[in-house]
């Protein structure tokens, strides 16, 4: 049975009704409900409000549940729901803090629950598996936040139901939409006018054109989408059962980063495109001789000795006419750095930024039959 309120309604023939109502039911959640039965006509009921969650009695295993209240209002940064895992008791996240995005499922599986090895843990969606296939024990796809309903992680499990796990077990439930509609528009973004200078660029003081302190570090991010959820008309004369229901949940998420990362590359230098070599060392100093593979001779034990290209130029007629035309598009070295030999680290992009696009789509529909049934 999906997560959500019930009310369990026992009858029996020569007892009176009972009824009880606002039974909360968890994801994952094994529930051993008692009723006791009166005497009296089945006509009479008692009803009995349950206003607390159920306590799971009927099982030796413990979890924690993160409720769709947690999810909506604590902070998440990225707004990915499964770091919500960190405010349970025994569960550690192992991964780099900087990789919590919704596509970062390597890293974002890392968790070690109960003392278990990280990376193996079990993930499941509504039930069905939701471990990766490439890599090692990744998370094959994180939902939006909007679309969760809750999770729980099992740290304890001694239920043969679960399996392929060293660890715990962590069981996201997706929303189904609701009697009524409800939606969500959201956009949160990142711009440098809006951050703190970092303290290294804030100890640097005054810079040579008088201004104070390095600029702050380029770079931009967009996270933004759309929830609509409820309920979908279904006219009469498709069904004989006005108890049949249909309900929708659709979500869109998008997400684009600029992240600064400054590129120090090594190219080729002019001279070396033309074929003179006559500056390239190694580290040492020590000249690295470039030979002629079209000129050989044999040693006095009949052994192949190449001749060297004189001054270690390459004749202008014998490059390649598809590597000239490559090196064309080939940056010019801007740079050198002291302590690198000759032509390396020669080439530095202090504005590059590495660019991150990414789409999360979700769409969900519920059927209830007026058997109880869902499909």
């Amino acid at each position: 049975m999906r997560p959500g309120q019930y009310t369990v309604t026992v009858t029996q023939s020569g007892f009176k009704t009972a009824v009880r109502s606002n039974v909360t039911l968890n994801v994952s959640q094994v529930a051993g409900i008692d009723i006791a039965l009166e005497v009296g006509q089945l006509s009479d009921s008692v009803t009995v409000e349950a206003n607390a969650a159920v306590l799971e009695t009927q099982t030796a295993s413990r979890s924690g549940v993160i409720d769709n209240k947690t999810i909506a209002d604590l902070p998440l940064n990225a707004r990915n729901p499964f770091m919500l895992g960190a405010t349970q008791s025994g569960v550690t996240f192992r991964g780099a803090a900087i990789w919590q995005r919704p596509f970062d499922n390597g890293a974002i599986a890392e968790w070690s629950i109960n003392g278990g090895q990280q990376s193996r843990n079990e993930f499941l969606m509504d039930g069905a598996p939701n471990n990766a296939q490439l890599g090692g024990n990744n998370i094959a796809y994180i939902p939006v936040v909007d679309a969760v309903q809750e999770f729980t992680i099992q740290t304890n499990s001694y239920d043969s139901a679960y399996g392929r796990t060293g660890g715990g077990v962590v069981n996201v439930v997706l929303k189904s939409g609701g009697s009524r509609h409800h939606g969500t528009v959201f956009e949160f973004l990142r711009r440098p006018s809006l951050n703190a200078n970092s303290f290294q660029n804030n100890a640097r003081g005054r810079m040579a054109d008088g201004t104070h302190n390095a600029p702050r570090p380029s770079g931009s991010m967009d996270q933004y989408g759309v929830q609509l959820d409820g309920p979908i008309y279904i006219p009469k004369i498709l069904t004989k059962e006005s108890k049949v229901k249909l309900f929708y949940m659709g979500t869109y998420e998008g997400y684009r980063e600029g992240t600064p990362n400054p590129l120090r590359n090594s190219y080729a230098e002019p001279e070396m495109r033309t074929g003179d070599f006559s500056k390239l060392t190694q580290a040492n100093g020590q000249p690295i001789l470039i030979f002629d593979p079209l000129n050989t001779t044999l040693d006095a034990s009949g052994n192949p000795v190449r001749s060297q290209f004189p001054g270690n130029r390459i004749p202008a007629s014998r490059i390649d006419p598809v590597a000239r035309n490559v090196m064309a598009f080939m940056p010019t070295p801007n740079a050198s750095t002291p302590g690198q030999r000759y032509s390396t680290t020669n080439f530095i992009l202090p504005t590059y930024v590495n660019q991150d696009d990414f789409y999360n789509p979700v769409s969900y529909t519920h059927l209830t039959l007026p058997t109880n049934r869902e499909v």
